[in-house]
């Protein structure tokens, strides 16, 4: 793998890292309104998907060759989604 590919797989998985932090905090916010049972369910779907479309797209970038380091800028991304969302509400609640 390239040093160029690299870096683009990097760059892609931090920012999977920050839209799955992001749409792990709508879909819970979303789904509190529902039974217990369909939460379990509608969350299983949801991790599959996110799980499905990030192995599309590494797929589509590198022929889905996956490294460690990969999931370390996914979860560098995921933890950043929460200063992002911490800073967002703070900006609104000034307005």
């Amino acid at each position: 793998m390239s040093a160029n590919l690299q870096l683009i797989c990097f760059l892609v998985s931090f920012l999977y890292g920050i839209l799955f932090g992001l749409l792990t905090k709508l879909h819970f916010s979303l789904i509190n309104k529902y039974h217990q049972i369909f939460q379990i369910l509608i969350s299983l779907v949801f991790i599959i998907d996110i799980i499905l479309g990030y192995i599309l797209i590494m797929y589509n970038l590198n022929a889905g060759i996956f490294h460690i380091y990969f999931f370390i800028f996914i979860l560098g991304g995921y933890l950043l989604s929460f200063l992002i969302l911490k800073y967002l509400k703070k900006i609104r609640l000034n307005k």
